[in-house]
Formats: C-alpha cells, structure tokens, sequence
C-alpha cells in the first residue's frame, strides 16, 4: 500500500529532436521533468561555449509576433482557443507563418472595411431619425442647423470630386446624389459640422436655396437618406456575411496554428531551463516503473541511435542519502474506483513521502464507516446513493464537475442504509421499516423486535452507553492504525529511535493501549494489579526520557547527535513531554464520542420530524398534506445540512485524530511535464 515506484530517467539527445521527444513525453503524461539549478547550467553552458543567444532572440520574437496575430485573428472571428492542445498538432514552420501572415491581413482589411462601413450606417441612422423629427415643423430649412443634432446642406458640387471628398471624411459625412447635375445632400453630426464645411469648400461645393415656403426638411432629403441607409446597412451585411465565410473556411486553421504556437513557446520555455551543449540536451526526469520498458521502446523506435537512454533506481539514493532523498523523489498514488473516490482527502492533508504507507485506502473505510454511524437513515442513505448513481452517469452539467466523487456518494449511501436497517429509520419515520425490521430481527435475533438497535434513549439507557462505548473503540482502531503506520514509516526510513520512543511511536502505544485494557478490566470487575506499574511505568518512562534515548539509538546508527541540553532543561521537558502525552491521547480517545453524538442528533432530529407528522396527521387531505409537507422539508434539511455537517466532522477526525500521527513530513507529488492549457 505504497506509492508506485518511480525510476530516475536521463535522456541524451540531440538539439534537432527534443521538440519532437518533449512532445511525445507530454502526450503520454509519465515524465516528470528534473530541472538542473540555474546556476550551475548555464556555468556549464559557458564552459562548453554554447552561443545560441541571437537564434533564441529571434525565435522569440516571431513566435511573439505570430501570437500577437492570432489572437487579433481570434477576437475578430469572435472564437475561443481549445485549453487543450489540438491532438495531432506539429510545430509550427514556415509554410504556416507564412499562411498566418495572410490571413491576419486579410482580417486587418476586413476589420477596417467593416468598422467604416458600420459607423457610416449609424451616422446615416442617426441622420434619418434627426431628418424626420424635424420634418413636419414649420419652420424654414435654413434656421434646422440652429438646434438640430445633425448639420444636413444642400448644393451643388463637381462629380469628379466627390470620391475624393468622401475619401477625406470617411464615415464622418455621408454625401447623397439628389439629381444628374451633381446636386448632392450633405449630412454629418454636430460636432462634425466644421470639418465637413472645411473639406466642402475645398471640393468647390455651392451652397443651393430651396424654393421659398419650403419649411422642415424637404421629404425628397429623407427619402434619399433612406434609400441610402437601406444600400449602405445591405453592403454591411454583406461584409458580415464575408467575415462568417472566412471564419468557417479557415476557422480551423487558426485553432491549429493557434494550439502549433502555443505548444512551441510551452517548449521553449522548458527547453530554456534544461542543460545543453552546442549540439544536445540532457533531460532527466521521474518515470513511474512500470511505464519505462514501454516509453524506451517508443523513443528508440523515434529516434534510432540518435538517443541515449540510462535508467536509475532512486532506491541506491535513498539508502546514500537517507531522508532527503525520499523526498525529492515525487509520489504517484494509483487506487482502484472506490479507494480513488477519497483520494483528494489525503492530497488535500498532504502527500505522502516516496516509500510511505499510503493512508487512503484506510481513509476510504474510515470515512464511509463514521459517516455511516453518524448518518444512519435507510431512505436518506437512498438518495444519497441515487445522487452517487446520477453523478456517475451524466455526462454533462454541475454535477459532472463531481463525477470522480461518485463512488464516494455511493458507499456513503449504502453505508447509512445498512445504519438505516440497524436503527429502523427510513426517511426520519419509525414505522415503514417496522415489518421488514421484525422479520429481520426475528430472524438473526431469534425473536421479532422493531428494530435492532436503539438510539434514543427511551426505555434502555444503558444501551445507549454501550453505544458510545463502541463509538470510543473506533477511536482507539483509528488510533492505533495511524501509530502502526507511523512506526512502519519510521522503521522504513531508518529512524528506529523515533520509532521506539516518540509519542505516536511504539512507547505512545503501549501506553494507550494499557489504558484501554486496563478500563476493560476495571469495567467488568477487575483491579489495578502489580503488572499495571510495568505497564504504564516502561512506556512512560521511555516517554519522559524520549530524547536522550532516540539521540543513543542515533548515534549508534551512525548518525550526528545535536548538542545535549543541561540537566534541568532535560527534566523540565520531560515532565512536560509527559504532561502532553496525556492530554494528547486523552483528547484522541474523547474526541470519538463525537460519532456517538452525532448519531444521536440525527435520531432525535428524526424523531421530532417523525412526531411533528404524526402531530398534524389526519383523515382529512388538508392533513395528510401536512404530513407530506413536513416529511419533506425536514428531510431535505436532513440530508442538506447535516450531511454536510458530519462530512465536516468526518474529515475532521481524519485529519486531527487518524493524519496526525504519521503525516509528519510531506512529499511531492508527480507532475509529469503536459502541454495542455499552456
């Protein structure tokens, strides 16, 4: 039950073939890469004369240039690049950079084309809605620019050269043929006014006089606005229509080149940090055991001779270095469905050190037990499981984000059935388990009882003592299982003294458990004996003196022994270490009557939902709806609030009472070297 097993790989290769090998190791998630200190590479870089700084400049700054474009390509085909690189992604070369460039040209001109295009159909909408507000008032024509949001003239200009006024304003006029002769109508904001007076005496415009008694605008003006709005906005639309056709013709050229880019300055960044010679690089990196012979084969199929490939066991470090290296080397946890599902209840603590005990399948049947206790409800354990069931299936929405904690819902479902099945509860009632529960009872027990196991304390008081008894007995196996643990670990790593004489080691569990018996002994009628002063007084005595005994069994190991305190300070730590031990084991063992109470919360919250239904019950149907209602809500307030509670309570018990005895130092995870969401 410990982590895989990791070898140390080291790769030669040449320059022209690590993109293609840092690739590969990415796709198959087993790499974990080991970057050299950054002193001592490029120290050794120097040495070897390695001269790459211009190539690697100028590599930047295309791929900065190439990024640029992309996402101005993105933003305007209005996309979203995949998180993921593109399976089957190749490095971008010349051929696609030179196709990028294109596109982004073409995109740039379209953009500019449109953006014109769109502020002159708002110019000329805003020119219509001002045109028509003002064209039933009678008032001359002249006197509209005096209070008008739009400045709209009417003359005569040479047609040679209105392309070229048109070209001076752009989208801040808008120039309408009336006739033949080359009369036109000219309309611009306010604020544009200026400028189009400016350009129109330049162009050689003459103001034209309508006709006097034309008061508003004239309706031939907003007709001709109008008829140029509708040609304008359809040219708008057509220019749309050509940025969504060149979105879906090369659409998925942008999403590869875009994933092309991305992956080549993910391998730039690493290859940075690796060390090299002129013509190769030296990667190393954490390989799980049992991915090597495969991973070997694939790369020597890749590259032939071209590669170098030396495996080393971590164990021959370990046992040279000792703990340090242990925990260099990172942990790979690998569970079957159900021990999986509780997982990140341990990574969430800590990870455990290479070589440790991997507490998660202890977690796993710890978890789903106490939860089971404190939750014991045969229909809310139903749908709880229906929930776990619902998890595992859907494909899509909320709960797919919590699909991997399905098989946790699961066991925690039928765990507080079988809890539910003891205590004879099913949705909070007493009543719709009774039958089966008398058969049941009947059967195992010998003679018909409405339920197994009683937690409130109604008739048998006692009972309910033996059941907090039993809740303390879980502690003491939690307990217990953490110390053996932590001895295991200690004894793996060599550190026999802290092993024999710490607290949570070999002295902290004689002691725990001499209590244990000795309160068994005491409750079914038995003495403290001469044997109970050997019993508490070994274990307490190596407690009290823990230090200098582990600094003896260190140095006789081998090991550098820190400086002794002096005689009082040793005294004085050893009361108090004493003192600790106590409250420590004291507090450990108390703490698990938690289970007890909070079974017994979710009994009595059971039985006053139960009694308020049975309060409001009636042949009537404005009682049974009532009834209905109640069980309901009480329920839902059940299986939501406080099956969040006693999860909280659970992992509280993991984490202070079961982790805290053995996760004492962390180790590192395996990050294996992947290029997705880059």
């Amino acid at each position: 039950m410990s982590s895989v097993s990791m070898r140390r790989v080291e790769l030669l290769l040449l320059k022209s073939d690590i993109d293609a090998v840092l690739e590969y190791l990415s796709n198959q998630h087993c790499f974990q890469i080991i970057y050299p200190d950054e002193l001592e590479r490029l120290a050794q870089q120097k040495l070897v004369g390695v001269t790459d700084a211009d190539s690697e400049k100028e590599l930047a700054l295309k791929l900065e240039d190439a990024q640029r474009e992309l996402d101005f390509v993105g933003m305007f085909f209005g996309v979203q690049p995949s998180m993921n690189i593109v399976e089957g992604t190749h490095l971008p070369d010349d051929a696609m950079l030179a196709k990028l460039d294109l596109l982004y040209g073409r995109c740039v001109e379209l953009k500019k084309t449109i953006d014109e295009q769109d502020a002159k159909v708002d110019q000329l909408a805003e020119s219509i809605h001002e045109a028509k507000a003002f064209s039933g008032l009678s008032r001359p024509f002249e006197e509209f620019e005096k209070f008008s949001y739009v400045s709209i003239q009417v003359g005569t200009l040479p047609k040679d050269k209105l392309s070229a006024l048109e070209a001076s304003l752009g989208s801040r006029a808008v120039f309408i043929p009336l006739d033949s002769e080359g009369t036109i109508l000219a309309a611009s904001s306010r604020k544009g006014r200026f400028a189009l007076e400016t350009e129109l005496n330049k162009a050689g415009f003459e103001k034209k006089n309508l006709p006097e008694g034309v008061h508003g605008v004239p309706a031939e003006a907003v007709a001709a606005l109008e008829r140029t709005y509708n040609a304008e906005k359809l040219r708008l639309e057509s220019l749309l229509g050509e940025k969504k056709e060149l979105a879906d013709k090369y659409g998925a050229l942008w999403q590869a080149s875009y994933s092309s880019v991305r992956l080549k300055q993910a391998l730039v960044l690493v290859e940075h940090k690796l060390e090299s010679t002129k013509w190769a690089f030296r990667l190393s990196g954490w390989v799980p055991a049992d991915r090597i012979p495969r991973m070997t084969k694939e790369l020597l199929a890749m590259l032939g001779n071209r590669i170098s490939i030396r495996v080393f066991d971590p164990q021959e470090t370990i046992a040279k270095d000792g703990q340090k290296a242990s925990e260099d080397i990172p942990v790979l946890l690998k569970h079957n469905p159900f021990v999986a599902a509780f997982q990140g209840i341990v990574l969430s603590y800590g990870t455990p050190l290479y070589g440790d005990i991997d507490p998660t399948p202890f977690v796993a049947f710890f978890f789903t037990l106490l939860f089971s206790i404190m939750f014991g409800d045969f229909g809310q354990g139903a749908v709880i499981l229906a929930a776990g069931l619902v998890m595992r299936k859907v494909k899509k929405g909320i709960l797919r984000n919590y699909a991997k904690y399905s098989i946790a819902f699961i066991s925690a479902g039928i765990g507080s059935m079988l809890m539910g099945l003891l205590t004879g509860t099913c949705f909070a009632s007493e009543e719709l388990l009774a039958p089966l529960e008398r058969v049941l009872t009947g059967f195992f027990l010998g003679a018909p009882k409405d339920r197994f196991l009683q937690l409130m304390p109604q008739n048998n008081v006692q009972a309910m003592f033996y059941f907090f008894g039993f809740t303390l007995a879980i502690g003491v196996i939690i307990n217990s299982a953490g110390l053996i643990i932590n001895m295991i670990n200690l004894a793996k790593r060599k550190e026999f003294g802290e092993a024999i004489f710490s607290k949570t080691g070999l002295a902290g569990m004689i002691f725990l458990w001499w209590i244990v018996v000795l309160a068994v002994r005491i409750i079914l009628g038995g003495k403290l004996g001469i044997i109970d002063i050997f019993g508490f007084g070994i274990p307490l005595v190596a407690l009290m003196f823990a230090e200098p005994l582990k600094a003896m069994v260190d140095k006789a190991q081998g090991k550098v022994v820190e400086e002794k305190h002096s005689a009082s300070e040793a005294i004085i730590g050893s009361i108090v270490e004493l003192l600790e031990v106590v409250i420590y084991y004291t507090s450990n063992s108390l703490s698990f009557l938690r289970v007890g109470a909070f079974a017994l919360t979710h009994a009595v919250l059971s039985f006053v939902i139960f009694t308020m239904g049975s309060m409001v019950r009636g042949t009537t149907a404005t009682g049974l709806f009532w009834e209905i209602f109640i069980y309901l809500i009480g329920n839902s307030i059940i299986i939501g609030l406080e099956g969040l509670i006693v999860t909280i309570q659970v992992v509280r018990l993991q984490y202070y009472e079961f982790f805290s005895k053995f996760f004492t130092r962390n180790g590192k995870a395996f990050k294996p070297v992947s290029f997705a969401g880059q």
